[in-house]
C-alpha cells in the first residue's frame, strides 16, 4: 500500500511543510475556549467508534513518545486530536467526508489551521483505524522526523 492511499491529501495540501505564516503566533487566546468546553466533552464523550479505537492507540504517549489530546479546540475548530509538540491535527473521515461541499469545507479548515496557527492535518479514512492501524502511526511517525 502506497502511502497516498493511506492519508487523505491533495498534492498542494499544507501539510506537506512545517508552520504557516502563524506558526509562532501565540495560540494561547484561542485554545481550548470555555465557550466550547460543553460540545468538546460532549464529543469526547460520544465518539465514534474509530476515534474510541484510535485514542487507545494515542493516549499515553504510545505513538513515538507523543502526547495527543482528543477533543482539542483552537479558535473555533474542534480537531479530532491534537499533539501540541508536533502541531499536528489528526482528523479522521466516515462516509460524510465524501461529499465534495465537505471535502472543500475540510480543505479550507486544514489551510486557515496552518496559515494562522502553524498547525498542519493528516486526514485518515475511519476504515483504516481497524484495517490498518500500524499505517497511521507510521504516518505520525514519518511526521514527526519529516
Amino acid at each position: 500500500m502506497t502511502e497516498e492511499t493511506e492519508l487523505k491529501h491533495s498534492s498542494d495540501s499544507p501539510s506537506k511543510t512545517r508552520g504557516g505564516k502563524g506558526a509562532l503566533r501565540n495560540t494561547k487566546h484561542v485554545i481550548n475556549l470555555k465557550s466550547m468546553k460543553f460540545l468538546r466533552r460532549q464529543l469526547r464523550n460520544n465518539s465514534t467508534p474509530a476515534e474510541a479505537a484510535l485514542w487507545r492507540i494515542l493516549k499515553g504517549k504510545q505513538v513515538a513518545g507523543l502526547q495527543f489530546r482528543r477533543q482539542y479546540s483552537i479558535d473555533k475548530y474542534i480537531l479530532d486530536f491534537y499533539c501540541p509538540a508536533l502541531r499536528l491535527a489528526i482528523e479522521l473521515d466516515g462516509d460524510y467526508h465524501n461529499c465534495s461541499s465537505v471535502q472543500e469545507h475540510d480543505k479550507s479548515r486544514e489551510e486557515e489551521l496552518f496559515n494562522e496557527y502553524g498547525i498542519n492535518t493528516l486526514r485518515f479514512e475511519n476504515r483504516l483505524v481497524f484495517e490498518q492501524p500500524n499505517c497511521i502511526v507510521y504516518a505520525i511517525s514519518k511526521f514527526k522526523n519529516y
